[in-house]
């Protein structure tokens, strides 16, 4: 209670004095140093300047720039404030105080408070001295002091002596506990003596009695390693001694083993300044160092960088590791054979090799059949069907290796042989793969264990093992790979030969695909689809595949799977909607778990396969069945309309085929003996009956009658004088048929120029009428004609034409015709005409 009045008084002592001042210093104490988790007390002042306008309750203070609560403020008088923290954890903060202003709050001062511990004192103080040269002293202390600190060794000759030669002095805020410093101690004894001293208090140690020869310490010696030529197995060591009076120690490990305290090897010399490692292993590198201390010091030197030597070579002392792959005998008689060969372990440390001999002998009379000297670890020779032996030496500076021999057995014996491995097993457990086997055989006691991996490359590449008595064997976990599938097989060796093996698959570990198959979609119907895929690569399997899941959905329907074996690579989705937008994708599953592969989308169509087949074999069938009604309708138009769509003749008119009427009659050709009539003359038409034929004129295409044949005799008889004759021909129907109505010659009165005069077609004219024979073939045409009173009642006009003599040659050839020309009738005037409605043609 005591001491807070005499701090309040001593602040408003210094707030007293510094209102006489008008500088910007406003706060105090200034920095000030408290120790951890105590109270914390500062004070504000607002000064001369701005006390006529503020009071201390407008005073804000900050810790670390985060507002301190007002309960925590103070009130000295008007112009004084202060603030009051309890258990002050901080290292370091900022106080700052401010004055409130309506716009803006104005800094009125800062400062850093540092909270710590003061010093304690400290123990177990110990120094050693480097040769001399320098030295360095360690403490222990219970805490750190989390300030800066001072710390001050003193040395002493004696406890009680008050004068020191050494005193050596450093700040630190980190709690040391050691300090090197240079200095040369020429004292037998003396002693240490450590201070300490901070804001917060001080501390000091006693003086603690140190000797100069137990604190020395000597610095590391360097080694040299080195062979001695003749000597087998051994290393030599030497160093250079710094004293006489210090002794050593050498430590040495093998390199091929780890840098462990376990490896090491440790061997004292007293006196000497070398030694030699004995019972070392041959043609092995080993690494070297060594320390000493001093006679009757307490600190060994520290371990000299570590030198390396190897021991000399030696011959190999066992024979290699030999193995075989044969192929498959060729109709030939030969086959390829791969020779495999490795190093023992101890034959790799006696030194290195610097090649191998291989020979192969005939086993039946020993002849050399191959031999080869090289620096590789296999081989490929070809050999014939018979059996052979095959040896290999191997050898390096110091000399060779006992021979390695494999019987190679004959194609006959390979073909022949049976296997004696009944039952295997292998399976991985604990870090190791474990093969089992039983055999049929007990006489056999040694076998062969081989295995590579599938995925490599080289198909010949082997590692192989021998076991002998036992049918159980534990790969150890580095010849294995995670993920990978090897082929594991057991040789029985029975009587020197290697008999034919029994083989498994398996993986040492495995795990999920590293891909998911690639799936398609085939065969989309309306309501299945086909899904494949590709099987996974081996490599890229990371395991057995044990089954395929399928995995579909439609849009915004729950996910669907089926799962299949792993022997099938695609499955038939049934039960799909028709019409429908699917998402698949396949999973692929090890026991590790599944990988699924990539989504494929498909729609299922709206018509089944069956459905698209029957419409377009309906479709098909009806296109057919169009094309053969045209087809039938281009090639008999005329007997189809005539069967289908008869025509009722007019009841006044007949038709006129319009054929014929746009026909244009052909020139005739001039002939021998023939008249070429200059003029066709027909009588014209009735006013009513003319404009009767205009009206029909649009029908008269409706039936097309087949008259080439009929119009092309006509052309070849009717030349000449019975151009109106042929003229009315071309209209005539075919043979059978009758006229159903009567034939109409166009409107056309043209008179056409004759090679005769008329005088002369007037006389050949009236000869052929009073022709007997013409007489004649009228009455015979007569007799043929049909009167269709119907017909004949409805033609009220009649046509008349000019009667043209006909040639006798031409006469005759009437004659031969079936049908006769039309009668000729003479009309009132002396004219002559023929008689339309009387006429029957028929078909030669």
């Amino acid at each position: 209670m005591l001491s807070t009045l005499v701090w309040t008084l001593t602040v408003l002592c210094s707030f007293c004095l510094a209102d006489r001042d008008v500088g910007h210093r406003h706060m105090f104490p200034l920095s000030p140093v408290i120790e951890r988790g105590s109270t914390l007390q500062i004070f504000c002042g607002l000064g001369k300047k701005i006390s006529p306008y503020k009071n201390a309750s407008h005073i804000i203070w900050t810790l670390d720039g985060n507002g301190i609560a007002k309960e925590n403020y103070i009130i000295v008088n008007d112009s004084v404030s202060g603030v009051v923290i309890h258990n002050f954890t901080y290292g370091e903060a900022h106080v700052k105080c401010y004055v409130d202003f309506p716009v803006e709050r104005q800094l009125l001062d800062l400062t850093d408070v540092k909270s710590g511990f003061p010093p304690q004192r400290p123990e177990n103080i110990s120094c050693i001295n480097y040769e001399g040269k320098n030295i360095t002293c360690s403490w222990t202390l219970e805490r750190d002091t989390y300030i800066e600190t001072d710390y001050t060794i003193i040395g002493k000759i004696g406890p009680a002596d008050k004068k020191a030669f050494l005193s050596h002095t450093w700040r630190s805020k980190n709690g040391l506990r050691s300090q090197n410093f240079q200095t040369e101690i020429f004292y037998p004894a003396f002693c240490i003596q450590l201070k300490l001293e901070n804001p917060l208090g001080k501390a000091e140690s006693q003086c603690v009695p140190q000797k100069s020869a137990e604190i020395l310490k000597l610095e590391p010696t360097p080694v040299k390693v080195e062979t001695v030529p003749g000597m087998k197995r051994m290393l030599r060591v030497s160093w250079e001694r710094n004293m006489k009076t210090s002794r050593c120690r050498i430590r040495y490990r093998n390199m091929k083993q780890n840098d462990s305290k376990e490896a090491y090897s440790f061997q004292e010399i007293s006196s000497q300044n070398y030694s030699d490692l004995t019972n070392l292993q041959g043609f092995t590198k080993y690494a070297v160092a060594i320390q000493c201390i001093l006679e009757g010091s307490r600190f060994w030197s520290e371990w000299s960088a570590e030198q390396t030597g190897t021991t000399e070579e030696e011959a190999p002392s066992k024979e290699v590791d030999l193995w075989r792959v044969l192929e498959e005998c060729q109709s030939t008689g030969s086959r390829f054979v791969h020779l495999f060969w490795k190093q023992h372990k101890e034959n790799e440390s006696l030194g290195i090799m610097k090649g191998y001999r291989i020979k192969c002998f005939t086993q039946s009379n020993h002849s050399l059949a191959y031999a080869k000297n090289t620096t590789d670890k296999s081989v490929t020779i070809q050999l014939r069907g018979q059996a052979y032996v095959v040896s290999v030496i191997a050898h390096n500076a110091a000399g060779d290796s006992p021979e390695a021999c494999l019987r190679i057995p004959s194609c006959a014996e390979q073909s022949k042989d049976h296997r004696r491995i009944v039952m295997l097993n292998a399976s991985a457990l604990n870090e190791h793969m474990i093969v089992e086997w039983k055999t049929s055989d007990s006489n056999i006691q040694s076998y062969v264990v081989e295995w590579y991996d599938e995925s490599e490359m080289n198909a010949y590449e082997r590692s192989w093992q021998y076991v002998r008595n036992t049918t159980k064997w534990t790969f150890e976990k580095e010849d294995f790979k995670p993920y990978r599938c090897y082929n594991i097989s057991v040789y029985p060796v029975y009587k020197d030969a290697i008999k034919a093996p029994s083989s498994i698959r398996t993986y040492f570990k495995q795990g999920r695909p590293s891909y998911g198959p690639v799936a398609e979609v085939e065969n989309i119907d309306k309501n299945e689809a086909t899904i494949k895929w590709k099987e996974i690569e081996k490599a890229k399997a990371n395991g057995d595949i044990i089954n395929y899941t399928i995995f579909y959905r439609a849009e915004d329907w729950k996910e669907l799977g089926k799962t299949v074996n792993a022997s099938l690579l695609q499955y038939r989705l049934k039960s799909l909607q028709a019409n429908v937008k699917y998402t698949a994708h396949v999973m692929a599953s090890t026991i590790a778990g599944g990988t699924n592969g990539s989504a494929v989308t498909f729609s299922t169509s709206r018509l089944s396969l069956l459905e698209i087949v029957l419409t377009n074999v309906f479709a098909g069938f009806f296109i057919l069945c169009i094309l053969a009604f045209v087809l039938l309708w281009a090639l008999k138009r005329h007997m189809l309309k005539r069967i289908f769509c008869p025509k009722i003749p007019h009841p006044k008119l007949p038709e006129i085929a319009q054929d014929n009427l746009e026909k244009p009659l052909k020139e005739p050709q001039s002939e021998e003996n023939t008249v070429i009539p200059e003029v066709i003359s027909v009588l014209k038409l009735d006013d009513n009956d003319e404009c009767q034929l205009l009206k029909l004129e649009d029908c008269l295409g409706q039936t097309k009658v087949n008259t080439e044949d009929t119009v092309g005799q006509h052309e070849a008889s009717d030349s000449g004088e019975h151009g109106a004759i042929r003229l009315l021909l071309q209209t005539v129907p075919s043979q059978g048929q009758h006229f159903r109505s009567q034939l109409l010659l166009a409107p056309v009165i043209q008179r056409m120029p004759l090679q005769k005069s008329e005088e002369s077609l007037s006389e050949d004219y009236q000869n052929s009428n009073c022709n007997d024979e013409e007489k004649e073939n009228q009455t015979n045409t007569e007799e043929k004609i049909e009167f269709n009173p119907y017909l004949k009642n409805s033609v009220p006009t009649r046509e008349f034409l000019e009667c043209e003599n006909l040639s006798v040659s031409k006469q005759k050839e009437r004659k031969k015709e079936t049908v006769p020309p039309p009668a000729c009738v003479s009309s009132g005037n002396g004219q002559q005409y023929v008689e339309l409605d009387a006429v029957v043609l028929t078909e030669h």
